[in-house]
C-alpha cells in the first residue's frame, strides 16, 4: 500500500478524498483556528477545518445524519449517545467501544482520542477499512499531508490476550460504533428539500466552545 506523501498541503486544498466522496481540507496548522464556517447544503458542519468538521460532514454524506454540539473532540466520547438522520430526525445509537476491547473495530466507526499537549482538544477520525492487522483512518487537522489509496493513515491492528488495540501514537478512548447502521444509505441529493429545519443554518457559540460546536442562531 502507497503511505502518505511528505508534503504539508496548503490551506483550504484537498488532502485526500475517503469513502469515495468526502474530501478532506488541509488546515496547514493545528495551532491556527479559522473561523471559516463549512456548510453542506444549509447544515453547519463546523469550523474551517477542523477534526469534527469533517466526522460529522463524514456521516452527513456517508450516513444522511449530523451529532450534536460538543466543546472539543475528545467529548463526543462521552456526551454525544446518538446521531441523527437530517431528514425524518431519527435517532441510532452510538455504542462505546474501548480501545483493548474483546470487540474488533468495525469499519465505519468513529474514532476518539484523548487530550494531549499534541491534542489540546482531542481528535476524532473515521475508520474507513479494517484489513488484517490494520485500521485505515480518514481525518482532518492532523498531518496536512497528501494521502491516497482513500484514507489519511493506516494504523497497526494488535489482538492480543483475546484483546483489539489500534496501536496509534495518540491515545485513544475507542470507537463508537454506529447501531442499525444497515438503516443508512449515503445522502441523496434529490433530498435536499426534505432536510427538516432543525439542521439548517445552526451556527457556533462561544469562545473555546464554539471551535467544535453548532447552535441554532439566536
Amino acid at each position: 500500500m502507497a503511505s502518505p506523501l511528505k508534503t504539508h498541503v496548503p490551506f483550504n486544498e484537498v488532502e485526500g478524498i475517503a469513502s469515495t466522496n468526502v474530501p478532506a481540507y488541509s488546515n496547514r496548522n493545528g495551532s491556527i483556528f479559522r473561523i471559516g464556517r463549512n456548510y453542506f447544503h444549509g447544515i453547519y458542519t463546523g469550523f474551517q477545518w477542523q477534526c469534527v468538521e469533517y466526522a460529522r460532514r463524514w456521516l452527513l454524506i456517508r450516513k444522511s445524519c449530523i451529532f450534536g454540539d460538543v466543546s472539543s473532540a475528545c467529548d463526543i466520547w462521552s456526551n454525544i449517545p446518538h446521531i441523527e438522520r437530517v431528514i425524518d430526525g431519527k435517532h441510532f445509537p452510538l455504542r462505546t467501544i474501548p480501545n483493548g476491547s474483546s470487540e474488533p473495530p468495525k469499519k465505519d466507526s468513529i474514532l476518539i482520542y484523548h487530550r494531549s499537549r499534541r491534542m489540546p482538544f482531542g481528535h476524532v477520525a473515521i475508520i474507513t477499512d479494517v484489513i488484517s492487522g490494520y485500521v485505515h483512518i480518514a481525518e482532518q487537522n492532523n498531518l496536512y499531508n497528501y494521502w491516497t489509496d482513500g484514507y489519511a493513515r493506516r494504523v497497526p491492528l494488535r489482538f492480543e490476550n483475546g484483546l483489539y488495540y489500534i496501536n496509534d501514537p495518540d491515545k485513544i478512548y475507542g470507537w463508537m460504533e454506529i447501531q442499525d447502521d444497515d438503516q443508512l444509505e449515503p445522502f441523496d441529493e434529490s433530498n435536499k428539500d426534505k432536510i427538516l429545519p432543525q439542521y439548517l443554518n445552526r451556527q457556533a457559540t462561544g469562545i473555546f466552545g464554539r471551535l467544535f460546536t453548532f447552535k441554532k442562531n439566536t
